[in-house]
């Protein structure tokens, strides 16, 4: 990964913690690792664990966030999922599957042009 692309994915998780703390969300834990590859944010809403991915763009020749998520990107992050209830849990609980998709202005310094929460997107 280069440089300029971990930025911008730091850049839109930042982006991304800024709104669902101000939509009341609690957050858990940010880049868990484990065997199976990673999960950018787990929160909490009331009694539900939420899952988000976070997709951050600069332009739209790859596309935008918002359909960056593919068939086999949403089986490992349901996956990840069930991984990170039994290991923090040792069971099941409410959960769902979000994505937070940030489109950045590629001039300059990240602004934001565009972010969009997108609930239950797997289970």
């Amino acid at each position: 990964m280069t440089i300029q692309r971990r930025h911008t994915g730091q850049a839109g998780e930042r982006e991304a913690l800024a709104l669902l703390r101000k939509s009341g969300y609690q957050i858990e834990q940010l880049n868990y690792r484990c065997p199976l590859g990673e999960i950018d944010i787990v929160a909490r809403e009331g009694e539900t664990i939420v899952f988000v991915e976070v997709r951050t763009r600069t332009g739209t020749r790859a596309g935008r966030a918002s359909e960056s998520i593919t068939p086999a990107k949403g089986r490992r992050l349901k996956k990840l999922a069930l991984y990170y209830l039994q290991d923090k849990y040792g069971r099941d609980m409410p959960c769902r599957l979000d994505l937070i998709a940030i489109q950045l202005n590629p001039a300059g310094e990240p602004v934001v042009e565009e972010i969009e929460h997108i609930r239950g997107i797997l289970f």
